[in-house]
């Protein structure tokens, strides 16, 4: 029959609790933590935009954030985690107090002696060690001390001398023979047995049971419901649905507003109604006032969580701001929705993006790029992009139009104008405005598409059918230059030039690589930060067909070469392409030319050069020709053959010897 071995000092116990606490407690700790340090790296960069705008946008947002921390501090899992490890450091403690359990009994070990001591060397010992354990000869205090030790020493003399008793020890490693089978459990013998034990078994249903099925079953559910790019299939499939080739800006709103992330984060809440109708109402008259459009809500069939995701959408991009006039509590509940919207449409324009580029669909590709970069500036399509800058309104436009009959839509216009003008323009500033307009104004990258070339391994010109490679060279220039430099929009297109060129197959030349990265882009009103990056890829909006897809390029400090591979045209004749490289970040600073290919028929390939494939015969002396020797004539032949050549060489060595003489 089998006893358990419970531990009743605790020690193995508070060992396996602190155990399980850490498995659980330290990926989950290190999990946070990264992600903690990650946003604070984010938002301590140095290369943030300071400007006065973005700097009172981030005060604005950190006084909504602040129901967001307290929202944050009262999540399970960071409530798991301050208990989790106030429960490890409060075992902790208790295990540098308690004992270790005892080891057992050994008589070996008891009177200092090795397990293969005879017989006279045991009596020698336990002699030595009664005379100074003995009670009758123990110092005065120390009787008791001595009386337990003494009854040990006896005892294990007693096994060792004993043949029987020694024997079943040394077999069976008890005194008494065989005992029953023993299972030790690292629980306390109080909360096994008893009517503690229900709470025990309790306990372990509650984690091993249900715990763990349910966080199993919830990661699965989860992993289920979203794409590899963590969007929901739900958002997919409506995307895939309403998305059309023809999209234009108002119906990508629409599609964007029907993504289930919006109906389970952002649901109209109880009384939400009335502030989003008044939101509306000040949507509608902006819109009528200064572009003379109507602004459609949607009928009462239009689910409320997809009108209330589009009038956020529309707030943002005319710069609404709803709480100025009403604080309450509800106002900045609807402003952290907006927030949460805003960054979450930036990942899902990614979903609609691929769906796009999946069917070639360039317009409607080009169309939710634009609608990217109007997120991020929270610009209203069709209004001046110079508005961007900060300081910079309608007011300010429209008063150096009434003054010079002259439009500035741009900020490469800006930079153009000489300094007078500029100030001119600028004049409502004061100088701490004007430098921050000036300043954002050059932090934003202006690219220019240095040189182009189509290319293909191995050979001089292109063929049918060819893999052909695009090589792009890209060039960072202010803006200033680039509107100097605007009347000329040709891309050179030297097929020779093997300057942009080090290894065709994706190596690039070590003086091209980008050092160094971008500043972090000008978002003032966008609730996160952004590094801006670009699109490249080839089409022809004649068909509205999008021919390479997309690369990302990001970091363009000063020059950088970007590469795309793609199968060439399936007959010869002359292509026209038209180049796009769109900003995800700023609008208004797309690059779009038209670049031509040339696919020539296989017959105008240089005729192939002739190579001297033929070997020469080894000689007969040297390792090839003892080999071929031996191949012809096997080996016998071999050797006699070396050796008749030897002979015959030493035989004309020794005439030509007695010639000298």
């Amino acid at each position: 029959m089998a006893e358990y071995a419970y531990d009743e000092e605790g020690y193995n116990f508070l060992y396996f609790v602190i155990s399980v606490l850490s498995l659980c407690l330290v990926p989950i700790t290190l999990q946070s933590l990264y992600s903690a340090w990650k946003s604070a790296k984010s938002k301590n960069e140095q290369n943030l935009c300071q400007c006065d705008t973005c700097q009172k946008e981030r005060t604005k947002i950190r006084k909504t954030e602040s129901n967001r921390v307290l929202k944050q501090l009262f999540k399970p899992k960071f409530l798991f985690l301050i208990a989790g490890w106030f429960a490890v450091a409060l075992l902790a403690y208790q295990v540098s107090f308690a004992s270790e359990p005892v080891q057992q009994w050994d008589p070996y070990e008891i009177l200092g002696i090795s397990e293969g001591a005879t017989m006279p060397e045991i009596k020698k010992i336990y002699k030595k060690l009664s005379l100074v354990y003995h009670p009758d000869k123990a110092q005065a205090g120390s009787e008791r001390e001595s009386e337990e030790r003494f009854i040990q020493i006896s005892k294990a003399y007693q096994v060792l001398t004993d043949d029987a008793i020694r024997e079943n020890y040394e077999k069976y490693g008890h005194p008494d023979g065989k005992q029953s089978y023993s299972v030790g459990v690292a629980l306390p013998k109080k909360l096994v047995e008893g009517g503690n034990s229900k709470f025990v078994l309790l306990i372990y249903a509650c984690i091993f049971g249900l715990g763990l099925p349910y966080y199993i079953a919830r990661w699965w559910y989860n992993s289920r419901r979203h794409t590899k790019d963590r969007i929901l299939n739900g958002s997919m499939r409506v995307f895939v649905k309403e998305l059309k080739e023809n999209a234009d800006f108002k119906a990508l709103i629409r599609i964007l507003s029907g993504a289930h992330e919006f109906a389970e984060n952002a649901a109209t809440r109880p009384g939400e109604e009335k502030l989003l109708k008044s939101v509306d109402g000040a949507i509608a008259q902006e819109l009528e006032n200064r572009f003379g459009e109507k602004y459609e809500t949607g009928d009462e069939n239009t689910p409320a969580y997809r009108r209330k995701a589009t009038s956020l959408l529309y707030a943002y991009f005319l710069r609404q701001d709803f709480t100025s006039k009403n604080s309450s509590s509800a106002a900045k509940a609807l402003l952290q929705d907006q927030g949460f919207i805003i960054e979450k449409s930036i990942h899902l324009l990614q979903g609609l993006l691929q769906i796009a580029i999946v069917k070639q669909w360039l317009g409607v590709a080009s169309n939710i790029m634009d609608l990217q970069q109007h997120l991020l500036q929270a610009t209203y399509p069709g209004e001046q992009s110079v508005k961007q800058l900060p300081h910079i309104d309608t007011q300010i436009l429209r008063r150096y139009y009434r003054n010079n009959k002259k439009h500035i839509h741009s900020v490469q216009q800006i930079l153009a104008l000489s300094e007078s003008e500029r100030k001119e323009l600028l004049k409502p500033l004061n100088d701490e405005e004007y430098l921050d307009t000036m300043e954002v104004a050059s932090r934003i990258p202006q690219l220019k598409a240095k040189k182009a070339v189509f290319k293909v391994v191995g050979d001089k010109i292109i063929t049918p059918g060819a893999v052909v490679t695009f090589v792009l060279k890209l060039q960072n220039i202010d803006a200033k230059s680039a509107t100097e430099n605007g009347k000329n929009k040709t891309i050179s297109e030297d097929s020779d030039d093997e300057e942009l060129l080090d290894d065709v197959t994706g190596k690039l030349k070590k003086e091209e690589k980008t050092e160094g990265t971008l500043p972090l882009a000008h978002t003032p009103y966008y609730p996160g930060e952004k590094k801006p990056y670009w699109w490249v890829f080839l089409g022809d909006p004649k068909v509205n067909r999008i021919l390479v897809p997309p690369k990302k390029v990001t970091d363009i400090t000063d020059e950088q070469t970007v590469q795309i591979s793609f199968p060439g045209p399936p007959k010869p004749g002359t292509y026209t392409f038209s180049l796009f490289v769109k900003s995800d970040t700023y609008v208004g600073t797309d690059i779009q030319q038209d670049i031509k290919l040339t696919i020539r028929d296989k017959s105008d390939l240089p005729p192939e050069e002739d190579i001297d494939d033929s070997i020469s015969e080894p000689e007969e002396d040297s390792i090839a020709g003892q080999m071929k020797l031996m191949r012809e004539q096997g080996i016998s032949g071999a050797l006699q053959g070396g050796q008749d050549n030897q002979k015959a060489k030493n035989d004309d060595s020794d005439s030509d010897s007695s010639d000298d003489e």
